[in-house]
């Protein structure tokens, strides 16, 4: 089977982590062909060329994004033309793919192929735009339903509450829930620490709906209120300029210099987690929750807000914690009792990484994904 793929933007961080590993998979186990197209080189198009997966790159704007009006009526005509272009080489060079999956909402790219090459189309949709990015379709969030409707013959989410987000506009036949798939690493002994200060983990991209800012705050009430201090939170990724340095401000103004660190991107980010003693997922809204799958699989304990899909993988009190989001005082709760009752961090962390390798793996979503194309493909 020959599967074109296309994705929204060319860095290595959630979506196209996940893509990644399922081209490989494809490749594999099930022996597909695998093409990808990306709007721009970047860390992710170098993976490819280290997976010897074939790719080509065209200029092409996303319309989940954060233009103007006006700019985006002018990026809906300017795509008009680009798209045009991606079709004339497919057709030029005698492209015959079997299928078309696009890896993200972001891009309608892979709905304007599908259409006008007649192939079937599976679209992974992994945002909700506003609530997790601030972003919005160019056409309105219904025409967009309506677009998808026309243009995908089946559409998977990445979680239960994506699937109820969306089936407000699309209609839920066509919607598949497919959890992400983190690959497995196999079993591993973790040392726990018992006795120096708790190491804090906040994985991804920074930015305001990404919310670091809410650990800060709760980090501050545990050291200036409950008079605990034996931590140190690592900040994980990059981000604006202008938002990290307001969070660093605010470390500096409630005296954490000692307790919070801006690691950066991190490229093996594997080799840091089995450092780590906990994980904190305080994103606005998450559409799955890699990183709490991530931290899971590393045997970090993990503490992640109500909102979005996090409470379809933290399904009880022995697989991590939940807070209310915004509720930073009992955020700094649950890492105080933590913090006095470290033993806790061995039985959740276990429990957990059990949990998440049997519902979580790469292998499992690859499964899934594929009786997906055998059920739209006919070969």
């Amino acid at each position: 089977m020959k599967i074109l793929f296309i994705t929204h933007y060319s860095f290595l961080y959630g979506a196209n982590k996940s893509l990644l590993q399922l081209l490989i998979d494809l490749k594999t186990d099930y022996n597909i062909s695998p093409t990808v197209i990306v709007p721009e080189k970047g860390t992710f198009s170098s993976k490819l060329e280290e997976n010897n997966i074939d790719y080509y790159v065209f200029r092409y704007y996303n319309w989940l994004n954060s233009n103007t009006f006006i700019k985006a009526k002018t990026k809906i005509i300017i795509n008009k033309f680009l798209f045009k272009k991606v079709l004339g080489f497919l057709r030029k060079y005698n492209y015959n793919f079997d299928l078309i999956h696009t890896n993200s909402s972001a891009t309608n790219l892979g709905g304007y192929l599908s259409n006008r090459m007649n192939i079937p189309h599976v679209w992974h949709i992994r945002e909700y735009g506003k609530d997790d990015f601030n972003l919005k379709y160019e056409t309105g969030i219904e025409n967009a339903g309506n677009y998808f409707n026309l243009n995908a013959s089946v559409i998977i989410t990445v979680s239960k509450d994506l699937k109820e987000y969306y089936s407000n506009y699309i209609n839920p036949e066509k919607i598949k829930v497919i959890y992400n798939g983190i690959k497995i690493k196999n079993n591993f002994e973790k040392i726990y620490n018992f006795t120096d200060p708790l190491k804090i983990c906040v994985l991804g991209a920074i930015s305001e709906n990404k919310n670091q800012i809410e650990v800060i705050k709760a980090l501050s009430y545990l050291k200036n209120q409950k008079k605990q201090s034996n931590f140190v939170l690592y900040i994980v990724g990059d981000g604006l300029d202008t938002y990290v340095e307001v969070l660093k401000e605010y470390v500096e103004k409630e005296g954490l210099n000692e307790n919070v660190v801006f690691k950066g991107y991190i490229a093996h980010v594997d080799n840091f987690l089995k450092m780590m003693d906990l994980g904190i997922v305080s994103s606005n809204r998450e559409a799955f929750g890699r990183v709490t799958v991530e931290y899971m699989m590393n045997k970090i304990p993990v503490i992640a807000n109500k909102n979005g899909a996090n409470k379809e993988i933290i399904t009880a009190t022995n697989l991590g914690y939940i807070y209310d989001l915004g509720d930073t005082e009992q955020l700094a709760e649950i890492i105080y009792k933590i913090n006095e009752n470290r033993k806790d961090l061995k039985l959740i962390g276990e429990t957990a990484f059990e949990h998440a390798i049997k519902n979580f793996s790469s292998k499992l979503n690859t499964d899934n994904i594929y009786k997906v194309y055998k059920q739209v493909v006919v070969v």
